[in-house]
């Protein structure tokens, strides 16, 4: 024979197909003979029956031979371990052997796909989960489970907790695992829906399985959350997993979680040296979070680290949570240090208490320090109402501080707050005072608002003690509205230089701010008041006002410029320093020639009562109808005060009580008062004593006659 002939070459291909393809057909003529359904309708039945779980086959069983032999079984139904509780419905179910344990008369799988599958998980009071005791391993005779590739499709899978209300669906769920007698991957999909809101899950991680452990060398776990007003919004989780489905407990090394999200634009993440887990708990010995979110003009940071974090049935809790937030707006800051244990129940009803707290305000509108206090009480919440609750006492400044603050809402939070402060001197950080110590009102700074735009806050505020500039009051008390809009300040009370105020104050944004200020004086003191406000002291008594005034402006100065309404004032027993009317009224000759030198301090006219109403408009006060009694004479007047020059021009008419002075009957002296506010001239009203006069020989003539007339009737007659 010879073996390089073509003819013998072909002959031993054709002979080798041919056995090669008659040694197939006898194998699946073997199989298939072999095959026995009612056999396998049985096995499968009496597959779970050490846990109570029947399984039936409501449709076909079609034996499949190429290119693997195998099963596809269609219409499975599992039952709970009860027996009749439908736990999982398997639309399609294809099951491949492994070719060589077949022929030796075992089957060993070595693939499984299901397609259209439903299954129903529940949480049981006692932790664990009622798919637990499929995870338990039970002999096969004559079968093994040795999978190399597993393929989920179109599932569905809805969790119940039966402790607390807590439900969710997964949809769509895909499951790819190759590879898995050795170095496998493993990817999965699913679109979970709660409350409404679809939550899409992925995962992708290489996949390493011994015996009974699992591990998960690189896992990467992500979902997504999209809606409409807060745009997408990613959960990322990484680390490594060891699995043990004997024990089904699980160790995780290197964790990382980060959130973040579009609206607001916030990351929040998550490191986690070591976990532990089983069915009824996770244990975290140590866990870092980091966070930062920007909202508006708003950017808040924060730091944080837990110790001892356990998570038990839906109850999450920390040994201590100690950390630092940061809530910053352009160059303010507001920095927040605290210090607590974390309970967080039913992952929805959380505690901090007891909590340490130090808050602290860093603020260019406060250039000469910054605002600290310590507190101590507890925060809680509800996360599902977006809720949250502090009460906190302590100290600010050395003085007594108490305040309580509910939220309502997360996005778009509402406040409701209460604040009690001992005693605050706003002198120790406003700007230092240069030259005039009543420079509030001549400050051409633009007033910030813009911090409004974080605030929609209900509150009640108490103060025992205020001191800003030279101005003093005590006993603060005022319901306080604050929104992008406006702030309100009603119901404000006040203890004011010996008196009581009461009113509202209503500022309102716009292009020019708009000050709307309506209240009620009784009792004051108006001399010190005039002082620490206008640096004005040249009036005493005490008495009532009332004052309705509008100002618009961004800066104190403006405002003042603008200022407009009516004010009304009474005063009881009081005096006009820098001038004594009385003795210029007894020494009528020699006083003349002294009255035009600047006003005295030691010199005072007393009265019994003044009165007066007062008409604003743009920074200036007019009044016509002054009235100043006492026992020895009269004053009425009427004249204005430029607020925006810081001058006065008035005019006063002093007539003298004929029964105390009979000499000076139908003596009338003008008196003008005129200059500074603060440090104003008195002198006689030459005007007014040659009014109606037309040449200036007339105006000297009358001037003199006059003169001559007033000084001769008081001077003593021999």
């Amino acid at each position: 024979m010879k073996w390089n002939s073509g003819r013998l070459w072909l002959r031993v291909i054709v002979y080798s197909l041919l056995s090669l393809f008659g040694l197939f057909v006898l194998t699946q003529s073997l199989i298939l003979w072999q095959f026995d359904e009612a056999g396998v309708r049985r096995a499968v039945s009496e597959s779970l029956k050490d846990t109570g779980r029947k399984v039936s086959i409501d449709g076909s069983v079609t034996p499949r031979v190429f290119p693997f032999p195998g099963l596809d079984l269609e219409g499975l139904t599992i039952t709970e371990p009860d027996g009749r509780t439908p736990f999982a419905k398997i639309h399609q179910l294809r099951a491949r052997f492994t070719w060589l344990p077949l022929l030796l008369g075992s089957h060993e799988v070595r693939s499984i796909a299901m397609t259209g599958f439903d299954a129903h998980i529940t949480r049981l009071a006692d932790g664990t989960l009622s798919i637990s005791d499929l995870f338990m391993r039970r002999p096969q005779d004559g079968f093994a489970l040795k999978l190399d590739k597993l393929t989920l499709r179109e599932g569905q899978m809805t969790y119940q907790d039966t402790a607390n209300p807590i439900a969710g669906r997964l949809d769509s769920i895909s499951l790819d695992a190759e590879g898995l007698n050795g170095d496998a991957t493993l990817s999965a999909g699913a679109v979970l829906n709660s409350q409404g809101q679809p939550v899409r899950l992925a995962i992708t991680t290489p996949l390493t399985i011994q015996d009974d452990q699992v591990s998960l060398s690189h896992l990467e776990a992500i979902a997504i959350l999209a809606r409409p007003e807060l745009g997408e919004t990613k959960l990322l989780g990484q680390g490594k997993f060891q699995l043990n489905f004997a024990t089904l407990n699980a160790v995780g090394e290197d964790l990382a979680m980060t959130f973040t999200s579009e609206n607001p634009a916030s990351t929040v993440h998550l490191s986690v040296p070591k976990l532990s887990a089983s069915l009824t708990d996770i244990s975290l010995p140590k866990g870092t979070l980091q966070a930062t979110v920007n909202y508006g003009r708003s950017r808040f940071q924060g730091e944080a680290t837990l110790n001892e974090l356990k998570f038990r049935q839906n109850n999450l809790s920390a040994e201590r949570l100690s950390g630092e937030l940061n809530w910053l707006v352009g160059d303010n800051r507001m920095k927040f240090t605290l210090s607590a244990p974390l309970t967080l129940g039913n992952l929805n009803q959380f505690r901090m208490e007891p909590l340490a707290l130090t808050a602290q305000a860093i603020t260019p509108l406060l250039p000469r320090g910054k605002l600290i206090s310590s507190m101590a009480g507890a925060l809680d919440g509800v996360i599902d109402d977006g809720r949250l609750n502090l009460r906190v006492a302590g100290k600010l400044d050395g003085s007594d501080i108490a305040v309580t603050v509910s939220q309502f809402g997360f996005l778009k939070p509402r406040h409701e707050a209460t604040v009690t402060l001992g005693q605050l001197d706003l002198n120790r950080y406003l700007p230092e005072s240069k030259g005039d110590p009543v420079a509030i009102f001549q400050d051409t700074s633009p007033i910030p608002l813009d911090w409004l735009d974080l605030f929609n806050l209900d509150g009640k505020l108490r103060i025992g003690q205020l001191s800003v500039g030279r101005f003093r009051v005590s006993d603060v008390s005022a319901d306080v509205r604050a929104t992008p809009k406006a702030l309100e300040v009603r119901d404000l009370g006040v203890a004011i230089y010996d008196g009581h105020l009461q009113g509202d104050v209503r500022l309102t944004r716009g292009d020019k701010a708009v000050l709307d200020v309506r209240q009620n004086l009784k009792g004051m003191n108006i001399r010190p008041l005039l002082i620490d406000l206008f640096n004005f002291g040249r009036l005493e008594g005490n008495g009532n006002g009332q004052v309705e005034v509008k100002a618009t402006g961004n800066s104190f100065a403006d405002l003042r410029n603008t200022l407009s309404g009516s004010a009304s004032l009474s005063l009881n027993k009081g005096a006009l320093t820098g001038i004594d009317l009385v003795s210029a009224l007894k020494n009528l000759p020699a006083e003349l020639k002294e009255w035009n030198r600047p006003a005295q301090s030691d010199q005072k006219t007393t009265f019994s009562s003044l009165s007066a109403r007062i008409q604003l408009e743009n920074g200036i006060a007019r009044n016509q109808d002054l009235k100043l009694a006492s026992q020895l004479m009269n004053v009425s007047g009427g004249g204005k005060i430029d607020l925006k020059q810081n001058i006065i021009d008035y005019t006063l008419d002093v007539q003298a009580n004929p029964g105390e002075f009979s000499r000076l009957k139908g003596v009338n002296v003008p008196l003008k008062i005129t200059g500074p506010i603060n440090a104003p001239v008195y002198a006689l009203d030459f005007n007014a004593l040659v009014k109606g006069k037309k040449s200036e020989s007339e105006k000297q003539q009358a001037l003199k006659q006059e003169l001559k007339k007033q000084i001769t009737t008081i001077l003593p007659k021999y």
